[in-house]
């Protein structure tokens, strides 16, 4: 079998030249997003606007401490390890003048904060965002080990702070709270989708308790994830969540492959993904006049089109917008992928070299509205006279470009041995 490292070995100069600038940059996002005092990361990349923004995403600082131990790895960044050992500090209090909003019974984190005092920005107390915060840490925990203990210390110190309990609904049908409230979890959500990965740390932090370890072994666990719900396209089974009724965001299968150890390498969870990525292909493929490149259900702001944030998915996609990160993130199973970027890059989106002459404010928007590469873009609105510019990248995204990126370049080994079992 060809590891996808050779297909990178094995790209063309003009392929690679793009591949190398895009996975770069897929990192210069997110050091753009990051407040330098506090070493937390804003929800999002303002195309329109200043940056930092002032709200700051604790699931985007989870990956921004994640994109940290890639560009170490790369020797993009020599202060890599000081930025997370700030922001870890920061995330436990111990930078002055900033305290970010927890549950104070259970100590789970507020989904939004502001960037530089912590302060709740009228939003829920979310287990999933916490959990990607703490995912990030030990990750970067467990990269910086032997350079910088002390990561890793505050890595486990973060985790341990969290009473993980609360986060179980009803440990027979893998339901997960998602938000908690005065102690309490509340909102419950059923399986599957990206809550895997509170299930996996919760076992990960507190092994002992009996309904923490019922809710993994009886929904979880590798041995059950072919008992998850399923659904078809064309004759293709995909996972989906409980009313097995509708296809789920490409974003759901990809967090858990990345994030969480048995899902990283459970040959099951890998034909399900190769099950995801061709149905979404597939999918595209049915619309009229649309390129064979042109893929990608993913979620993020749709401003000017149709409202706000959207999570697109196999028949709910209005106005077709494809998001280029998704791409990104199936390159472990669908290498060839790099190729339908490479098309979209130099037919469509050329970021780093595209001009103008006749629309100077053309020019100025395309180029402010891709300046780190390919992300979201409506396939109809491409080469129209007004076309759509995305207003912003939201970090916890485009995660899905930086994972796959350097996946495909130093294979998946890269998470493997940086997911804590």
């Amino acid at each position: 079998m060809t590891l996808v490292t050779d297909f990178y070995k094995e790209l063309p100069a003009n392929v690679k030249d793009f591949f190398d600038r895009q996975y770069q940059d897929s990192y210069a996002l997110f050091d753009a997003c990051r407040h330098s005092r506090t070493g937390l990361y804003a929800d999002a990349y303002m195309t329109f606007g200043e940056n930092p923004d002032y709200r700051c995403s604790i699931a985007a600082t989870g990956v921004g401490l994640i994109s940290l131990a890639v560009a170490d790895m790369e020797g993009w960044d020599e202060e890599a390890a000081e930025k997370a050992l700030l922001t870890l500090r920061a995330c436990l209090g111990e930078v002055e003048g900033c305290q970010i909003a927890r549950d104070t019974a259970t100590g789970f984190f507020a989904h939004f904060v502001d960037m530089e005092t912590g302060e709740n920005l009228h939003s829920e107390i979310s287990t999933i965002d916490t959990s990607l915060l703490v995912a990030g840490a030990l990750f970067a925990g467990q990269h910086f080990k032997d350079r910088a203990p002390q990561i890793d210390e505050l890595a486990q110190k973060l985790l341990q702070s969290i009473d993980w309990s609360v986060v179980v609904n009803d440990k027979e049908k893998g339901v997960i709270n998602m938000v908690v409230k005065d102690g309490k979890g509340t909102l419950p959500l059923p399986a599957y989708n990206e809550y895997v990965m509170v299930s996996y740390l919760a076992l990960l932090c507190q092994p002992e308790d009996q309904d923490i370890q019922d809710l993994w072994n009886n929904n979880f666990a590798e041995e059950q994830i072919s008992n998850l719900p399923q659904i078809h396209y064309r004759d293709i089974p995909v996972l989906t969540d409980h009313d097995a009724k509708a296809f789920l965001s490409s974003f759901v299968h990809q967090f858990p492959f990345y994030l969480v150890p048995e899902y990283a390498t459970s040959p099951i969870y890998r034909e399900f993904y190769q099950n995801a990525c061709m149905a979404d292909r597939l999918k595209w493929k049915e619309l009229n006049d649309v390129g064979s490149y042109v893929w990608g259900y993913g979620a993020g702001p749709n401003d000017g089109l149709h409202g706000g944030y959207h999570a697109d998915k196999i028949n709910d996609s209005p106005h077709d917008i494809a998001s280029a990160y998704i791409v990104a993130g199936f390159l472990p199973v669908y290498p060839a992928g790099i190729y339908d970027l490479y098309a979209l890059y130099r037919l469509h989106i050329p970021y780093d070299v595209y001009t103008n002459p006749e629309d100077k404010e053309d020019e100025m928007r395309f180029r402010a509205a891709y300046k780190y590469g390919l992300h979201r873009y409506s396939w109809w609105h491409l080469e129209q006279p007004n076309r759509w510019y995305p207003t912003k990248v939201t970090l916890i995204d485009w995660s899905s470009m930086l994972y796959g990126l350097t996946a495909f370049k130093r294979g998946m080994s890269f998470f493997t041995e940086r997911l804590v079992k």
